[in-house]
């Protein structure tokens, strides 16, 4: 039995809607509060690896994020040139069990639905258009005081911060810990997925790479990425042009549906910030999970995978019935080295695959065709580790 009388969650994204889940099938009351005044969503589509389908089965959510999302029977993506000539179509294994597909695609807004739903049936809440203020965790073995944007307050057995790479809890806990822009941007844009798109495509030019992510029966999206020195802000009426005209040099199916491209409003640009929290991400009885404590650049495509797996996590050793002085370091031990693990891991295949200059390109393919199918191997053995 848990030894928690109570929780806070604070951030209702896809680590906040996780952990509150978890936590409720385990026992344990929490309440959440969410700064956003509404459900909306900033983003495309995203990849639910199977280490984050393996964390999930417990909550009773993977055949709904399998009927909403897509996949391949295969399990195989493709790994092409910006002209669209494959190097490779690795297989990936399947983490999860054999009957749950190795990587599943979804529109982010469709899994926020799914979560969403979840915790109605739950007969969770969340309080929108609220955060914490103020955080007094001075007592170690003692209940935190939390001061709360709308003027009420609480106390809690345990804080959580799954406020993400702009966390207030980060903030008010470990001091001014900043976001670090990474040198990169993702412009992502979502449209109608025609037959011929029927592979996750991954594909890189000079200094950009462009993928191709079927995320449901009816739709796609591409993700794109380009190297944005000085990190600039982009007036939002020239997004469609400014996204044609750097990723012009892609072809095949690339290119026509990039000539689909002609709204600005459809396109979201975002730099790509991380966030490198030393250890521990706990003080006392606090502590910050997700992007709020190791926020990755996208290559890896585990960022997602990353938060759902601490919040599980975090749920099963606060279940025990041990104190949070207890579990936290048995968490930290356990997470710590395995996200440091794949934020490197993102960062490096990103520099290298966005590099610029003679003969790069050349060096690159090659790589890919020696080294794709081994790397896909060592990687998703790593992850099918418990966690």
């Amino acid at each position: 039995m848990a030894s928690l009388r109570n929780a806070l969650i604070v951030g209702s994204g896809i680590a906040g809607q996780t952990l509150a889940a978890a936590f409720t099938l385990k026992g344990i009351a929490c309440d959440i509060v969410e700064i956003k005044r509404d459900w909306s969503i900033v983003g495309a589509g995203m990849y639910m690896h199977g280490n984050a389908l393996r964390a999930l089965a417990a909550l009773g959510v993977v055949d709904e994020i399998l009927e909403r999302g897509w996949h391949r029977d295969d399990d195989t993506t493709l790994i092409a040139t910006a002209d669209g000539r494959v190097l490779a179509q690795p297989v990936y294994p399947r983490i999860a069990g054999p009957t749950v597909p190795a990587i599943v695609t979804i529109k982010r807004q469709a899994l926020h639905e799914i979560l969403h739903g979840l915790l109605r049936r739950l007969g969770l809440t969340v309080r929108m258009g609220v955060t914490v203020t103020a955080i007094d965790d001075r007592s170690p073995r003692g209940p935190v005081s939390v001061a709360f944007s709308d003027g009420g307050s609480g106390e809690y057995d345990l804080v959580i911060g799954a406020d993400g790479i702009y966390s207030t809890v980060r903030r008010l806990v470990f001091g001014e810990v900043e976001a670090i822009f990474s040198g990169f941007a993702n412009w992502r844009v979502t449209l109608p997925r025609p037959p011929a798109a029927d592979h996750v495509m991954w594909m890189h030019g000079h200094g950009t790479t462009f993928a191709i992510v079927p995320i449901s029966a009816e739709e796609l999206y591409l993700g794109a990425v380009s190297r944005e020195p000085g990190n600039p802000r982009y007036a939002q009426a020239d997004l469609a042009r400014l996204m044609q005209e750097k990723f012009r040099g892609y072809g095949g199916l690339a290119a026509v549906l990039l000539a689909q491209v002609t709204d600005p409003d459809r396109v979201i640009y975002t730099a790509i910030d991380e966030v490198f929290l030393p250890a521990p991400w706990f003080r006392g009885r606090t502590v910050v999970i997700g992007d709020a404590a190791h926020a990755s650049t996208p290559f890896w495509a585990q960022g997602a995978s990353m938060a759902i797996e601490d919040a599980v996590l975090l749920a099963e050793l606060a279940a025990t019935g041990a104190a949070p002085e207890a579990f936290l370091p048995a968490w930290m031990e356990r997470r710590f080295a395995r996200c440091v693990w794949v934020q490197q891991g993102s960062r490096e295949t990103g520099e290298r695959s966005h590099r610029t200059g003679d003969g790069v390109r050349d060096q690159l393919d090659r790589y890919l065709m020696a080294n794709i199918e081994t790397q896909v191997a060592d990687r998703y053995a790593r992850l099918a580790q418990p966690i």
